[in-house]
C-alpha cells in the first residue's frame, strides 16, 4: 500500500499565492465599494444638492435686509411740497432664530448629565418664556394684539414675520431699547422703509392721488407716474454669528437704494386752496347735495393751476370717508341691525369711490348756457352772423312742433348779437344754430375737441356724449340741433368744456391741458419737460376778440346774466349756466365760466354746484331765499374767487369805483359843521351831530366807507366816538331797504359791494354774532334773480327733453 508524502511547509505558506490574491481582490472590492458609496454621497452633497445646501448655509449664517428707495417728491408750481416720503422702520420677527438659538444646560448643578426629557422640557419652557416676553413687549409698544404676535412666533420656519410696517422714529426707538434690554438681537430687528406724507391733507387730493401699503401709486399722479417716482430698492447682506450679531464676512454685500424722480406740477397750492374754500362755502350757502367742481387754467398754455372735486378726501388716510353727509349715512347703517356686513361694505366702497372720483374728468354733465359762446364763435367764424344782426324773442319758439321757452317768459324783444349773449337768450341761440347748420355745427364740435379726450395726464378722463353724426345732421335731428345750440341734451366733462372755451378767448388756439410741468432727478436735472402743446387753430384771432368782448359784457353789463360776478376794479368776462338733469325735476347744476383780465386773459375759471336744494319740491329758491340759477349762485362766488386770484397774482385794479349806488364817505375831521354838511350834501348823504364843538373831531362811518346814497353820517363835534359794541345781525334774504333799516337800527352801516342794491342779501363780510364798534360799515352784496325762469316748472318737453336755461 502506498502513502502520499506529507509536506513539511506551514499552512500559511501553502495558501500563499492564491489566498493572498483572493484577499487582495476582496479588499479591493470592498474598498472600491466603500469609496463608491462615499463618492456617491459626496457627489450628491457637492453637486446634486450644492445649491440647496449653499442657500441653507447662507440663510443660517447671513441675513438679507432690503432698503426701500425714497419715493420721489411731488411739488406744486412754486416748489411747495404736495407729497413726500419720510424714513420709517418695519419691525420684523425671526421665529426660526429663536428656536435655533435658545440654549439650555445639559448637566445639573453637580455636573451630572440631565435626561433628554428634562432637557427638552427646560428648552420648551425657555422658548415659551421668550415668546411671552416678546408678545408682551411688542403688543405694548406697537399697539397690536398679543395673540397676533404669538401666532407669528409659531411660524418657526420663517425668519421674516412683519409685526408692524412704517413705524415712526419714536416707536422704532422703543423697539430698539426693548431688544437691547432683553438681549433679543436677531430675534427682532428693524428694516428701513419709507412712508408717504401729504402735508396739505385734502388739497388737490384727486389730482395727487395716493399710494398703497406697498408704497406703489394707486391713484392720480401717484399711479400715473409710479415708475418715475418709485426708484429702485437697495439690498444689504451681512453675516451673523450665533447670537445673531453682524460680523465681517465675504458673504457681505451692499447695494444702495436709488431714490425716485421728482414730479413738478402746475398746481398752485394757494390758488387751489382759494378754490376749495369757494367750493365749500357755496355748498354750505346753497345746501348743495351732490358735490361741486372747480378748475382754474391759464387759457394761453392750458396749464391747470387748480382742480377741485368735492367731496374730497384726506390723502394721509384715503379710506376714511370725510364728507359729513356720507359719513352720517354710514354711521346710521352701522347702527341698523337689519343691514348686513356685505351691504355695509358695499356702501363704504361706494362712498370711497365717490370721494376718490375726480368730477372734473370723470363726470359728464349737460353744460347748459356755458356752451353758448362756442356756438356763437363758430357762427361768427363762418360769417353766418355778425354783431349788428338782430334777433327777435317773444319768450317761446316752436321747433318741430315743440314749444321751447326762453328764460325771459315775456321775451327779450328785439336784440342784437351782443345783447342776445348778455341775455343768454335761447331762441336767439337756436336761430344762430340753425344759421350755422347741423353739418357745420358738428364740424366745430369736432374741431373744438369734443369727439376725443383732452389728453390731460390724469387717469379716468371720460369722453363727451353727443348724437351720432348721421342722426344729428339728418332732417329728424332738427330738435337736437336746437337743444345743442343752448347746451342741453348732450354731456361733456368740465375739463373738456374749459379747454374748448379757452380756445374761444385765447386767440382761437385749442391747447392740450396738463398738470405736470417737469420731472427731475435727485440732483435737480430735468428728465422731461412739458411744453405747451397746440392741438389746432379753431377760430381766428378776430373771432376770438369778438367772443371775449361779448362775454365781458355778460358780466359788466347792467342786465347781463353774469352781472353778479362783477368786481369793481377788475375786467371779468364770463357766462352763466343752469342745466336741469333728467333724473329729477329739481336736480339742477348751476355753473359759471369766467376769465380775467378780459382784454388779455391769464386765468379762466369753471365753477359748478351740483343740485342746490329748493325750499320745497318744485320751488325755484332755496330755504334762504336764493334763486336757483348759475347767475345767482355760481356767478358771485366765481367773481369773488377770480378777484382773489388776481390779487394773489399781483394784478392792480383798473379803477376804484364803489358800487352802482354807493358813495365813498369823505374824511371830515377838522372841518366845521357847515363845511361837513356841504361835503355830505353834495354826495347825497345826510348827517346828524353829537356834541356841541365847533369842528368835527370824529365821524361814523369811517372815511372811505362805501355807503348807499341817503345814508346818515354821524358827526362828533368836540366829543369822542363812543366805544359801544353791538352784535352783527344776520342779513340773509333781506332786501336792500330791510338790511339798511336793520343795520342803522343798531348804529351800523351798509357798505355796498359791487352788486348794487337790487335783489336780496347774498353775502356779508362779517359773520352774524361778531361784535362790532357802533358806526362800523360792513360790506354787503345783493343778488337779484337774473333768470326769470330756470328749468323748474317748464313744459313736458322742457322737463323731459330740453332741461333748463339761465
Amino acid at each position: 500500500m502506498a502513502f502520499s508524502k506529507r509536506s513539511d511547509k506551514p499552512r500559511s505558506r501553502r495558501l500563499g499565492g492564491k489566498g493572498m490574491q483572493r484577499i487582495l481582490i476582496l479588499a479591493c472590492i470592498f474598498g472600491v465599494g466603500a469609496f463608491g458609496i462615499l463618492f456617491a454621497k459626496l457627489w450628491q452633497l457637492q453637486v446634486v444638492q450644492h445649491e440647496t445646501l449653499e442657500k441653507k448655509a447662507i440663510s443660517q449664517q447671513t441675513r438679507e435686509v432690503s432698503s426701500t428707495a425714497n419715493r420721489g417728491t411731488i411739488y406744486d408750481t412754486n416748489g411747495a411740497i404736495l407729497a413726500i416720503s419720510g424714513s420709517v422702520q418695519n419691525v420684523i420677527l425671526s421665529p426660526r432664530d429663536i428656536l435655533a438659538r435658545v440654549e439650555v444646560d445639559e448637566t445639573d448643578e453637580f455636573g451630572n448629565p440631565r435626561s433628554q426629557t428634562v432637557i427638552e422640557a427646560d428648552r420648551e419652557q425657555k422658548i415659551q418664556a421668550t415668546y411671552d416676553l416678546i408678545a408682551d413687549g411688542m403688543s405694548e409698544i406697537l399697539g397690536i394684539d398679543r395673540s397676533n404676535v404669538l401666532v407669528r412666533l409659531q411660524k418657526t420656519n420663517s425668519a421674516y414675520e412683519v409685526l408692524a410696517k412704517k413705524v415712526e422714529d419714536d416707536i422704532a426707538d422703543q423697539v430698539r431699547a426693548f431688544i437691547e434690554e432683553n438681549d433679543l438681537q436677531g430675534f427682532i430687528y428693524l428694516t428701513d422703509d419709507s412712508k408717504r406724507y401729504y402735508p396739505y391733507s385734502t388739497t388737490a387730493s384727486q389730482v395727487i392721488g395716493f399710494v398703497n401699503g406697498e408704497n406703489e401709486g394707486s391713484y392720480g399722479l401717484e399711479a400715473l407716474y409710479n415708475t418715475e417716482l418709485s426708484g429702485e430698492d437697495g439690498r444689504t447682506i451681512f453675516a451673523k454669528n450665533a447670537s445673531g450679531k453682524e460680523v465681517p464676512s465675504a458673504y457681505s454685500s451692499y447695494s444702495d437704494a436709488i431714490n425716485g424722480y421728482n414730479v413738478h406740477t402746475t398746481i398752485d397750492s394757494t390758488i387751489q386752496m382759494l378754490c376749495e374754500k369757494t367750493v365749500e362755502e357755496g355748498i354750505r350757502k346753497f345746501d348743495v347735495t351732490n358735490g361741486a367742481f372747480c378748475i382754474v387754467m391759464n387759457p394761453k398754455t392750458a396749464e391747470v393751476l387748480a382742480m377741485v372735486s368735492y367731496p374730497d378726501f384726506d390723502l394721509n388716510d384715503p379710506s376714511a370717508v370725510v364728507d359729513v353727509t356720507e359719513a352720517a349715512k354710514l354711521n346710521k347703517m352701522k347702527k341698523n341691525g337689519a343691514v348686513t356686513e356685505e351691504e355695509l361694505a358695499d356702501a363704504i366702497s361706494q362712498a370711497q369711490f365717490k370721494q376718490w372720483s375726480n368730477k372734473c374728468l370723470n363726470t359728464s354733465y349737460e353744460p347748459g348756457s356755458t356752451f353758448k359762446p362756442i356756438v356763437v364763435a363758430a357762427a361768427l367764424e363762418e360769417g353766418v352772423v355778425c354783431e349788428d344782426d338782430t334777433f327777435s324773442c317773444s319768450g317761446v319758439v316752436n321747433v318741430a312742433g315743440w314749444n321751447i321757452r326762453c328764460s325771459a317768459r315775456r321775451g327779450h324783444g328785439t336784440q342784437n348779437l351782443r345783447k342776445a349773449v348778455m341775455n343768454s337768450c335761447n331762441p336767439a341761440l337756436i336761430n344762430i344754430g340753425q344759421r350755422l347748420g347741423a353739418e357745420k355745427f358738428y364740424e366745430y364740435w369736432e374741431n373744438f375737441g369734443f369727439t376725443d379726450t383732452t389728453g390731460i395726464e390724469l387717469p379716468g378722463e371720460q369722453k363727451s356724449v353727443f348724437w351720432d353724426k348721421e342722426e344729428f345732421v339728418s332732417p329728424a335731428g332738427i330738435a337736437s340741433l336746437a337743444t345743442a345750440s343752448f347746451g342741453q341734451r348732450f354731456t361733456t366733462t368740465p375739463i373738456q368744456l374749459i379747454t374748448a372755451l379757452s380756445a374761444c378767448i385765447n386767440g382761437g388756439h385749442l391747447m392740450e391741458p396738463y398738470v405736470v410741468q417737469s420731472v427731475t432727478d435727485t440732483q435737480g436735472n430735468v428728465v422731461s419737460y412739458h411744453e405747451p402743446t397746440e392741438v389746432r387753430q379753431v377760430i381766428s384771432q378776430e373771432t376770438s376778440d369778438q367772443v371775449r368782448s361779448f362775454m365781458e359784457s355778460v358780466v359788466s353789463g347792467r342786465n347781463g346774466t353774469g352781472k353778479n360776478a362783477y368786481v369793481s376794479g377788475y375786467r371779468i368776462g364770463g357766462k352763466t349756466g343752469s342745466s336741469q338733469t333728467l333724473d329729477s325735476e329739481d336736480h339742477i347744476i348751476v355753473s359759471f365760466l369766467g376769465f380775467a383780465p378780459a382784454d388779455d386773459p391769464e386765468i379762466i375759471v369753471l365753477l359748478a354746484y351740483d343740485w342746490p336744494q329748493p325750499a320745497a319740491p318744485g320751488q325755484n329758491t332755496t330755504a334762504s331765499g336764493v334763486y336757483i340759477s348759475g347767475g345767482n349762485m355760481a356767478a358771485p362766488m366765481a367773481g369773488s374767487l377770480i378777484a382773489d386770484i388776481l390779487d394773489y397774482l399781483g394784478h392792480q385794479k383798473t379803477n376804484t369805483t364803489t358800487g352802482t349806488n354807493g358813495v365813498s364817505v369823505p374824511r371830515l375831521s377838522g372841518k366845521t359843521l357847515a363845511e361837513a354838511q356841504t361835503a355830505l350834501s353834495g354826495l347825497g348823504l345826510n348827517c346828524r351831530t353829537s356834541g356841541e364843538g365847533d369842528v368835527v373831531t370824529d365821524q361814523s362811518p369811517n372815511p372811505g366807507s362805501s355807503v348807499p346814497k341817503g345814508s346818515t353820517v354821524v358827526l362828533y363835534m368836540g366829543t369822542e366816538k363812543p366805544g359801544e359794541t353791538v352784535a352783527m345781525p344776520d342779513l340773509s334774504g333781506q332786501t336792500y331797504e330791510e338790511a339798511k333799516t336793520t343795520m342803522e337800527g343798531l348804529g351800523l352801516y351798509l357798505e355796498l359791494g359791487d352788486s348794487g342794491t337790487e335783489g336780496k342779501v347774498f353775502s356779508q363780510t362779517v359773520e352774524p354774532g361778531v361784535l362790532l364798534d357802533v358806526g362800523t360799515a360792513v360790506e354787503v352784496k345783493f343778488s337779484d334773480n337774473t333768470d326769470e325762469a330756470a328749468a323748474i316748472g317748464q313744459s313736458d318737453f322742457w322737463k323731459k327733453l330740453l332741461g333748463g336755461a339761465d
